[in-house]
């Protein structure tokens, strides 16, 4: 288990300044194709986004992922179905894994350039830039 600060582990802070000289326009590009279709207004779920998530950050271990989330198992299958069609990429591979991870940490670094107010973040719909 990672040691935690302010709910982000040191690691993720490591990792976060090593990608913050990466372009904010790269940056958008990478959530936009790995999670363009689940950010999109129409098709915004934040259970399955939620999921996502926490999927990648428990290294693909499903009953860590559930127990986390707080579901069932059955659930927690059934919605990493529904997010490897959505997404078009098979989520048990490391290296997939690996590069949502890296998407996300995108999303907390855009997270925290923009001045909007709570609630109008990137992960929520219609918010992107394309």
């Amino acid at each position: 288990m990672t040691a935690t600060a302010g709910g982000i582990s040191a690691v993720h802070k490591d990792l976060l300044l090593l990608i913050q000289g990466i372009p904010r326009e790269l940056m958008l590009q990478y959530v936009d194709r790995y999670l363009g279709n689940l950010l999109a207004a129409d098709g915004y779920d934040p259970e399955l986004l939620q999921t996502l998530e926490m999927y990648a950050s428990c290294n693909g271990h499903m009953n860590e992922m559930s127990s986390r989330l707080y579901i069932h198992r059955n659930t927690a299958a059934y919605r990493l179905e529904k997010l490897e069609r959505l997404l078009g990429i098979p989520l048990k591979e490391p290296e997939n894994l690996l590069l949502l991870n890296m998407v996300f940490l995108f999303c907390r670094l855009l997270e925290a350039e923009k001045t909007e107010l709570p609630g109008n973040g990137l992960l929520a719909p219609g918010n992107r830039s394309r």
